[in-house]
């Protein structure tokens, strides 16, 4: 068999060589070879995308568990290095190594001319090795050293462009932003070890303990400590997944090259709390409460982030705000315990928004730089094939009929129904609600971009042009992806379905345990939920097509307003501002201004005391015999006075 450390590795060598490459050139007048730096750059995520391809082939329904080493054994602590390829994993693996490796060769492309060349693709290779660490591994601990590792990676990579100070003040709250839902990961593992000790952290010993028997009592005793700890991983999740209330820091993130936002913020980064709570289902399964918490919070970004598109003017800001939406969603499935369609939804969402993503940026490389889609149009015409792969990645995330956004999201919805007689189909009508706004949202984006008459600068007419050929590449891989990966799942082709099959195994046991019956039939039928599912695109596209398609005038003024209603993000900026960050400045004056002054203020009055007891006892210690024969004498008179009265007391 395959060792699992290779899948790993081969990303981890390619960084190492072009950290290499990079420090070097950077002493060079020539700068790097773009060849060269180009060719490792993909060779190595190939090469772990075809370890996973070969490891997926006879992989038994347990899957495969590799322990490489002791991490740590410290007294009764102790956590093994170790990985886990099981049905969840194979499928996170197959889309984060095979679309990051079209990423890669896209941004060949993209980057060209670029003087940190090799050192961008040194952190796309980096970024992939953590992230591959993080699905791969086996427990609670090795997945958040690759958690931090991506939350690293997007730090580099938002800020990549540092000479700008706004795509530093990105990195920065993007980084802050994770670091605090950070805190929630590391304190629910804090919670597990306090009800069942350090093994629970590793998910094969987790997922029996849970379904132990003998440990009813224990299980029953820890209950609100297990709850916590759901509800400090779900936080965790909110800041790698981008839902409320941590949500503010993508589409900032948005400054950063466009393949990043469409490797990191849209197909794989992203998706790690929604893979966590896939990983955790036989913990969730047994906590209802936190699974509400986690639909409602779910609905709720979905619908807001929905309505925030329709504001938006730059094209990445609408992918953007469209990414936490169908974030929102897989939240929504997985909050019902249809972990699975969660998962499905990650599956399908990867390749059409990683399409929109790479669509977007070569638009905005052939109109060199810009982003204003007031200042498009017409571009279906001047790069048709650019056009083509935007259509594609437009019909799945509106959920048209046949490509891949229909089959997942109309699953999401279906659940939602069913997951409960009351709640249910409220549920239901405000996620098909926001599905018509996304409908409407993304079809202004492709009106006002591909449509109409070109409204930017004339003098840069003539000179808008298709893509280069390693970027037109994978953006029609993706879209062809966006047409049909649907159909893997779907259960259409003879064969396919076994890639809804892979996780049965992992994920079933959980499911038939949690409440709220997502595994029920539907009490109407699945050709009611895809006509709905269909109208709620149609609709969009109708309203889309009124609003929109007449002339749109070109904008006098470029800037947005900090808290205009474009920017709805400010109302959560302001939100963190009162809740979080002037308390910290608070307390950060008081230290500095009170405590620190009285600690100060102590420090110099006890060593005035012991300055002034020194200089008393110093004055007496003088070269005068006379003086001090009289000091002694005195004293011996004063110890005979004091025996003499006190003597036959003692």
């Amino acid at each position: 068999m395959i060792p699992l450390w290779l899948i790993p590795l081969f990303p981890l060598v390619g960084t190492l060589i072009l950290a290499v490459i990079s420090i070097s050139s950077s002493t060079s007048k020539k700068g790097a070879n773009e060849g060269l730096v180009g060719g490792i750059a993909v060779l190595f995520p190939a090469l772990a995308f075809l370890m996973v391809l070969l490891l997926s082939f006879g992989l038994p329904d347990a899957g495969y568990r590799e322990t490489l080493c002791t991490w740590f054994d410290i007294q009764a602590i102790r956590a093994d290095f170790g990985f886990l390829f099981d049905g969840l994993s194979r499928t996170m693996l197959l889309f984060v190594t095979g679309i990051g490796t079209l990423i890669t060769l896209y941004s060949t492309g993209y980057m060209h001319g670029d003087r940190g060349f090799a050192r961008f693709f040194a952190y796309i290779n980096l970024f992939l090795f953590s992230m591959i660490m993080l699905v791969l591994s086996d427990s609670l601990p090795l997945t958040f050293l690759g958690w931090e590792g991506v939350g690293l990676c997007s730090y580099l990579l938002i800020g990549f462009w540092n000479s700008d100070l706004k795509n530093c003040k990105a990195a920065n709250k993007a980084f802050i932003v994770n670091r605090v839902g950070d805190l929630g990961f590391l304190l629910g593992m804090l919670a597990l070890v306090s009800v069942g000790g350090v093994s629970l952290l590793s998910y094969p010993e987790l997922a029996a303990w849970l379904v132990n028997p003998a440990m009813g009592e224990q299980l029953m005793a820890g209950m609100p400590l297990l709850t916590l700890a759901g509800l400090l991983f779900f936080f965790g999740c909110t800041g790698k997944s981008a839902q409320i209330p941590l949500l503010t820091w993508l589409p900032d993130a948005m400054a950063g090259p466009t393949p990043v936002s469409a490797l990191i913020h849209a197909a794989t980064m992203v998706t790690s709390g929604v893979y966590l709570l896939a990983r955790l289902s036989s913990l969730y399964a047994i906590l209802p409460e936190v699974l509400m918490v986690i639909t409602f919070v779910g609905l709720a970004t979905a619908f807001w982030a929905a309505i925030t598109g329709l504001l938006q003017n730059d094209i990445k800001k609408v992918l953007a705000y469209s990414t936490i939406s169908q974030l929102g969603y897989m939240f929504m499935a997985a909050g019902v315990a249809a972990f699975d369609v969660s998962i499905f939804h990650v599956f399908t969402h990867a390749f059409f928004k990683a399409a929109l993503f790479l669509g977007a940026g070569a638009v905005i490389h052939a109109l060199s730089g810009e982003q204003d889609m007031r200042k498009m149009g017409g571009m279906l015409k001047k790069t048709p094939l650019t056009a083509l792969v935007m259509i594609f990645g437009w019909l799945a995330i509106i959920g048209f009929p046949g490509f891949a956004g229909f089959w997942s999201k109309d699953m999401i919805l279906e659940k939602l129904y069913v997951s409960d007689p009351v709640s249910g189909p409220i549920l239901y009508g405000l996620a098909l609600l926001t599905a018509v706004i996304t409908a409407v949202y993304m079809t202004r984006l492709m009106i006002l971009t591909f449509l109409g008459k070109y409204r930017g600068d004339a003098s840069a007419e003539c000179h808008i042009h298709e893509a280069p050929a390693s970027m037109l590449i994978p953006m029609l891989i993706l879209s062809v992806g966006s047409a049909f990966a649907g159909f893997l799942w779907a259960g259409l082709i003879p064969g396919a379905e076994i890639f809804r099959e892979w996780l049965a195994p992992v994920l079933s046991t959980a499911q038939t345990m949690a409440l709220g019956g997502v595994h029920e039939g539907a009490p109407v039928s699945p050709w009611i939920f895809a006509g709905l599912g269909t109208a709620a695109a149609l609709i969009g596209i109708a309203i889309a097509w009124k609003l929109y398609s007449g002339n749109v005038p070109a904008p006098k003024d470029d800037t947005v307003p900090k808290g205009n209603a474009a920017d709805w993000t400010f109302f959560f900026d302001k939100f963190h501002n009162i809740c979080g960050i002037q308390e910290t400045r608070l307390v950060a004056w008081f230290l500095d201004v009170v405590v620190n002054r009285f600690i100060m203020l102590l420090q110099w009055f006890v060593g005035a005391i012991a300055i002034i007891l020194s200089d008393g006892v110093r004055s007496f210690q003088v070269r005068k015999i006379r003086l001090q024969m009289g000091f002694s004498i005195l004293g011996m008179i004063l110890v005979i006075v004091f025996v003499a009265l006190y003597g036959g007391s003692l």
